[in-house]
């Protein structure tokens, strides 16, 4: 009987683990649950303080798979607020990401400089899943930059460029996850640059790179950059184009004065 009892309040302790162990998941996968440690991404910072940086634009870098992933996204942003205002945040928040930026424009506060969407992993995956949201809401996506996606969706119309930076590894590619894969152009309207590290020249060493340190390589970085100076121009830049086609900074040309009745 003591056996009976033993082996009984085992089984238990097993189903209460296992029970507890799906809560954690389901809270994890609903994206419920925090478990970065760094508490929601400053959002905001990007647009009441874009004035302050030297080239104009919004970039947002994203994480992988339930944001523990991909700590070189949060390097990556920091590198390019140093010329654009750009933040790190976790794959779990593209949905809170695409509301704020949604909220944003339709406060005035979202103006026509650029909006750059950076991710990595199923971050980047997501980041596409956000541009389609936008897209419904006639938000452009002026460049979408993906490193290593891994089951990436169609690109949506409002994207203007794509640039993929990945590395193929052709023996376990066939396995969706920790994985780097292509875009295919037929699916975008928009023009798609796709870099292989295993097989293109970058300049760099990629021997050693793979899907878990990719976003974390200095090379990948100074890709990353010169790819998003190519839309973030210098503020002054900026400024003269804007007064010679005569478009304000919410990007919309002035109506014309109604001619005078004579």
């Amino acid at each position: 009987m003591m056996t009976i009892n033993v082996a009984q309040d085992q089984t238990n302790k097993n189903k209460t683990l296992a029970l507890g162990t799906l809560c954690v998941l389901a809270l994890l996968l609903t994206g419920c649950m925090d478990i970065t440690g760094r508490g929601p991404a400053p959002l905001d910072q990007t647009i009441v303080k874009a004035d302050a940086h030297p080239r104009v634009g919004h970039v947002y870098c994203m994480r992988g798979w339930l944001g523990i992933f991909s700590t070189g996204m949060d390097t990556l942003a920091q590198k390019v607020d140093k010329e654009v205002a750009a933040v790190s945040v976790a794959d779990e928040e593209w949905r809170r990401l695409k509301g704020f930026l949604i909220n944003e424009k339709k406060a005035g506060r979202l103006t026509s400089e650029p909006l750059v969407l950076v991710g990595h992993s199923y971050g980047a995956d997501d980041q596409i899943r956000a541009a389609q949201e936008l897209g419904e809401a006639n938000i452009p996506v002026d460049l979408l930059i993906l490193v290593d996606p891994v089951t990436p969706p169609d690109i949506p119309d409002n994207v203007k460029r794509v640039v993929c930076i990945y590395k193929s590894h052709p023996l376990t590619d066939f396995y969706p996850a920790w994985r780097g894969v292509a875009i295919d152009p037929k699916t975008s309207k928009a023009p798609v640059t796709n870099i292989n590290l295993r097989v293109d020249p970058v300049g760099f060493d990629t021997t050693q790179i793979d899907h878990i340190n990719i976003e974390k390589c200095e090379g990948v970085h100074n890709m990353v950059l010169g790819e998003i100076r190519k839309v973030c121009p210098e503020r002054s830049a900026f400024a003269r184009e804007r007064q010679t086609t005569g478009i304000n900074t919410l990007g919309v040309a002035p109506t014309a004065s109604p001619t005078p009745v004579q």
